[in-house]
């Protein structure tokens, strides 16, 4: 059943599936559409917007599949797969993106999985879309899938997935944070920004009086990861015929899928940060700030602030105007440590 006719002489059924949906005024005007964003800003977005959202890639089918991808060469081509799998037979698969972003080279390998595609330009943006004619070389959408696969960073026992932060190597601002983190911290510890949770391992297995740690983390797939990561942290729990209703406090590592710049629920004894300074492809400074700030107000007094950032960003001048004690602990061609204590 086709609910009305698009722009452009695009005709658009009732039921759609959205893969990294974002709100727009002109969608609520559709019948039924169901938004799945790993990312929770924009799943905050899509929500306070009113629409159906899913937490979990759906399994079932759609005749409309809109898709919206990230940056990542690798995620766009997965996420072509994930629109496949799916998408109804003789369905329509619609993806748009930034020029910036690649989107014309990603157009032409659309196209040469579905034969040909139906193009348009406007606002620096490309919007390009075709119907499943029974045609398609279902083997290159195979081969693109096992791109978004959990894969293994080379050399190391850490699981990462294509699209998430340092998805193919260890980043440097971290390892420089991991090599110089006191074994003296202890009590509630958080990571912010925690990613696929190299951080958090660094921090368990150098400080042994850590008695809980939290991981916050915007992107759900880096979270994921996270917890393939540090299950080995977590201890045994013996298994009861009746368990008991706190059995899950067992565990000292607790994941939390959350935009940190809301602030967060607790405070804390240590937190760690690797803070972002991207939104999209823009660099975006006052992110990086908004996590600082939430650090600050999230400190028991007492309590440590270990941040790592690129030397070009000007977190100092944050921390001097907090009343925090701060000190830079270490500084190199690309990065820099500041350390701070709330007194």
């Amino acid at each position: 059943m086709l609910a009305f006719s698009a722009e452009h002489g695009l005709a658009v059924p009732a039921r759609a599936l959205f893969l990294g949906a974002e709100p727009h005024p002109a969608l609520a005007e559709w019948p039924e559409i169901l938004g799945w964003q790993p990312l929770k800003p924009r799943a905050d977005a899509w929500d306070r917007a009113g629409f159906a959202r899913s937490d979990d890639l759906p399994e079932a089918t759609w005749p409309l599949v809109l898709v919206l991808p990230g940056k990542s060469r690798d995620e766009t081509l997965a996420w072509f797969a994930l629109a496949r799998e799916r998408l109804e037979p003789g369905g329509r698969i619609i993806a748009a993106m930034p020029n910036t972003a690649g989107a014309g080279r990603f157009e032409k390998d659309f196209a040469r999985a579905t034969g040909s595609v139906t193009s348009l330009q406007k606002h620096k943006c490309r919007a390009f879309h075709t119907i499943d004619n029974g045609s398609w070389n279902e083997t290159l959408f195979q081969d693109w899938r096992a791109l978004g696969n959990p894969r293994e960073i080379p050399g190391t026992p850490f699981l990462t997935q294509a699209g998430v932060f340092s998805s193919d190597h260890i980043d440097p601002g971290s390892q420089l944070l991991a090599d110089h983190l006191p074994a003296s911290l202890r009590g509630n510890v958080t990571d912010l920004g925690a990613g696929w949770g190299f951080l958090s391992d660094a921090a368990l297995r150098r400080c042994p009086k850590i008695r809980r740690i939290d991981l916050f983390e915007a992107d759900a797939r880096a979270l994921a990861c996270a917890r393939r990561n540090l299950a080995h942290h977590q201890p045994e729990v013996v298994r009861l015929s009746s368990p008991t209703c706190d059995a899950d406090d067992q565990s000292h590592i607790h994941f939390h899928w959350h935009d940190v710049t809301a602030g967060l629920p607790d405070t804390y004894d240590a937190i760690l940060m690797n803070p972002p300074f991207h939104t999209g492809q823009a660099t975006d400074v006052d992110l990086g700030r908004a996590f600082i700030k939430t650090a600050i107000s999230s400190l028991r007094r007492g309590g440590k602030l270990l941040l790592v950032a690129n030397r070009q960003l000007p977190y100092e001048a944050v921390l001097e105007t907090s009343g925090l004690a701060w000190r830079k602990i270490a500084e190199e061609k690309t990065y820099k440590l500041l350390f701070a204590e709330k007194r």
